[in-house]
């Protein structure tokens, strides 16, 4: 099965999940990109695009949860009444099932990496100080 067929597996039954684009369920599956089987990172060399549904799922719900619902039309003595899921738990469901919710649970995901000094790092100072707008211009070496 492909990521997008798992995707679309998740998000299919939900309400106005017909009006989620191949577009906009591509655009979630790439912000949930994860190392594939053989550890390579996305963006290294010979990686193999490797998703993480619920992820991407969890992207798309946001969309949804901000469309109407029906909740009450009737017509010639029939009625029907159509309460939203429980979104709550349905991100909650999702997130346990997901390997980058896990991974931003489980701990800091980015690491500080010293640069040791040598000749071709020069120290900036980057607060701004004795600048008029506080920023600074790196290129000038």
């Amino acid at each position: 099965m492909t990521a997008m067929e798992d995707l679309d597996t998740l998000v299919t039954s939900l309400p106005n999940a017909a009006l989620l684009t191949t577009k906009m369920k591509q655009d979630a599956l790439d912000g949930a990109l994860v190392p594939d089987s053989f550890g390579v990172w996305p963006g290294g060399d010979g990686y193999v695009a490797t998703y993480d549904p619920y992820f991407a799922a969890i992207r798309l719900v946001a969309f949804l949860q901000a469309q109407p619902v029906v909740r009450q039309s009737s017509s010639e003595g029939t009625s029907i009444s159509v309460d939203a899921p429980n979104w709550a738990g349905l991100i909650a469901y999702y997130q346990s099932m997901s390997p980058i919710s896990q991974a931003i649970a489980s701990g800091p995901l980015l690491t500080k990496v010293l640069i040791p000094e040598s000749s071709h790092v020069w120290p900036t100072d980057m607060t701004g100080r004795g600048d008029n707008y506080g920023d600074v211009d790196t290129d000038l070496g």
